[in-house]
């Protein structure tokens, strides 16, 4: 019997995953990403997915465009020097402009994108982050997330997108008659490349957006139509804010220790979540897709099975055994020549255990629960009021962000800003600072000995802190700096 769903009601639960998945018109893992993460020094590295650019798919783009002439009937002709120099053209304003991406990209994060200063052409031209290599600590990828303004750049596309749309420039998809949805495939190559065209248009529609932080950057979408919709667009922005206020929820509720401290206080991060998640009608199991692989490359780890010294590869690699009756019988039993099998054996095999990730809400699952395995300690920045990641014992209340406008970060501020406050309520700081430099002045011309004033300041202080503390009085304080070193009378 067929069902009908029309009247179904949607758990919480139901909603919950329906705004972090995959939409008909919207794909937001298009990428093919990796991360390794190290539990020993609390941090993971990224290889971003080089899947989605010009130089990995022109294999795919010739073999779809030659097909589609021999479909239509027409000649394939060579490109002209003319369409030869457009293109030239166009890849070199493509690098000039993400240089200027990777520049900024270069002061946030720790990055080393994929590039050869001699192989212009496989540069990724689309996305700056394709085939780059990225390392985090835990908790920075989440942070640098929800604290990123997606709003504004959203604003400013949405604005772009309404004003071309209203000049004719760029016409708002209509939901296609029932009829004209099927659309016939008849390559591999033309569902490849006619997806990379999608994400090509995808990523140059939401580029502001998504370069506002790491994850977006490294998991942009693909939307379904060129160009991209209003709709696509709005829905993408709501994806990402929705996630930020997700995870700044869950690192005040599993993090904070001045968040219902009678009531938490005494929990672990992991009981927390476990709590937040019952609490919030979501189930306790979370999955992550764990890959192991075997690969002649070490990973960052240098103790096998991972990998090993350099010395030790060497040395593995120039001491080739001589094949033994043990090889030959065992090269027999493969099937495979004895030369060959020795070879083998002597090159290092490593694993390779990572997860692999294409969508913003992946990774950040993927980092929060390493972060709750981790146990690690965040707090609140005191002056900023945005969470900062607590180091060993080291213990402080603000953080190292340098806000928008600033040169100093919260830490340094907040040292001044304390300073002031100290020395506004303290009369023996200032008149200790007028004489400094009264003094410090006549050093530089001569009139003090550089030893006698090393002698006064060290005194100076002595007695600054005694004034402080009420041991003796403002005058008196005053009284001692004027005796110190008395103005010389003027020669009659």
């Amino acid at each position: 019997m067929k069902k009908d769903y029309s009247e179904f009601q949607l758990s919480e639960y139901d909603r919950y995953q329906i705004r972090r998945s995959n939409r008909e018109d919207v794909a937001l893992d298009f990428f093919y990403n990796t991360v390794r993460f190290s539990p020993e020094d609390r941090s993971f590295v990224i290889r971003v997915d080089d899947g989605n650019e010009y130089h990995t798919m022109q294999e795919y783009i010739d073999e779809y465009n030659e097909d589609q002439c021999k479909r239509l009937g027409y000649k394939a002709n060579p490109p002209s020097e003319e369409e030869e120099q457009e293109d030239r053209e166009f890849r070199e304003a493509g690098i000039a402009r993400n240089q200027r991406y990777r520049s900024a990209m270069e002061q946030k994060y720790k990055v080393d994108f994929k590039d050869d200063p001699e192989d212009l052409e496989h540069e990724p031209l689309i996305n700056i982050f394709s085939g780059s290599r990225v390392e985090l600590n835990y908790g920075e990828g989440i942070l640098d997330f929800v604290y990123a303004d997606f709003d504004t750049p959203l604003r400013s596309t949405l604005k772009a997108h309404r004003m071309l749309a209203a000049l004719g420039i760029v016409h708002r998809r209509k939901q296609p008659e029932a009829d004209a949805q099927v659309q016939k495939v008849y390559t591999q190559a033309q569902e490849f490349t006619e997806d990379f065209y999608a994400y090509e248009c995808s990523f140059n529609a939401v580029r502001e957006t998504a370069y506002a932080s790491l994850y977006s950057a490294i998991c942009p979408p693909k939307f379904d139509g060129i160009p991209a919709s209003e709709k696509e667009l709005l829905w993408y922005g709501d994806y990402l804010i929705a996630l930020q206020k997700e995870y700044l929820d869950l690192i005040e509720f599993c993090f904070d220790d001045t968040f219902y401290p009678d009531a938490l206080g005494n929990l672990y991060p992991s009981e927390r979540f476990s709590l937040y998640r019952y609490f919030h009608d979501l189930p306790t199991t979370t999955r992550r897709t764990e890959t192991v692989s075997v690969s002649v490359y070490p990973t960052d780890r240098w103790v096998m099975p991972y990998g090993m010294p350099p010395e030790e590869f060497v040395r593995r690699l120039q001491n080739v055994p001589e094949p033994t009756a043990d090889h030959v019988a065992l090269a027999e039993k493969l099937g495979i020549a004895t030369d060959k099998l020795v070879a083998a054996i002597a090159i290092p095999h490593f694993l390779n255990v990572q997860y692999q990730f294409g969508a913003v809400a992946e990774i950040l699952e993927l980092e929060f629960t390493k972060m709750l395995e981790a146990n690690v300690r965040f707090r609140k920045c005191k002056r900023c009021g945005k969470y900062f990641i607590m180091k060993g014992n080291y213990d402080t209340n603000y953080c190292e962000r340098v806000a928008e406008g600033e040169t100093r970060n919260c830490q340094e501020l907040a040292a001044a800003e304390n300073y002031k406050a100290k020395i506004a309520g303290d009369k023996a700081i200032p008149i200790y600072n007028k004489y400094y430099k009264r003094y410090a002045a006549r050093v530089r011309v001569k009139q003090i000995r550089e030893a006698d004033f090393k002698k006064w300041k060290y005194q100076a202080i002595t007695l600054r802190n005694e004034c402080s503390a009420g041991k003796i009085t403002v005058e008196e304080y005053i009284q001692w700096m004027e005796d110190s070193f008395p103005n010389r009378k003027p020669k009659t």
